[in-house]
C-alpha cells in the first residue's frame, strides 16, 4: 500500500519537474529569439541592457520613448523598432 503511494508520489513529482523545465525552455526559447532581432545591430551585453531599459520604459507607460531610444540606440528602422519593442 506504501509502495503504491510513494510509486505514484514520485511520478507526480517527476512530472511536474518536466513540465516546469519545459515551460522554463520556452519561456526562454522565445526571450532568446526576440533579443535575437536586436543582435543584428548590435552586441549582445547591449543588446540585453537596451532590452531592460526598453522593458522598464513600457512598463511605466512610456512606449513611444522605447521606440524612440530603440531607434536613436542601433538605428533601427522606425517600423522595426516598433514591432520589436511591442513584441517585448
Amino acid at each position: 500500500m506504501t509502495d503504491d503511494i510513494v510509486s505514484g508520489l514520485f511520478v507526480a513529482t517527476f512530472a511536474v519537474v518536466f513540465v516546469s523545465l519545459w515551460i522554463l525552455f520556452i519561456v526562454k526559447a522565445i526571450q532568446s529569439f526576440r533579443q535575437r532581432r536586436v543582435l543584428k545591430y548590435t552586441d549582445v551585453v547591449r543588446a540585453t541592457e537596451l532590452t531592460g531599459r526598453v522593458r522598464q520604459l513600457k512598463v511605466r507607460g512610456h512606449e513611444e520613448a522605447a521606440i524612440q531610444l530603440v531607434q536613436e540606440e542601433l538605428a533601427m528602422p522606425p517600423n522595426v523598432a516598433r514591432s520589436w519593442v511591442k513584441s517585448i
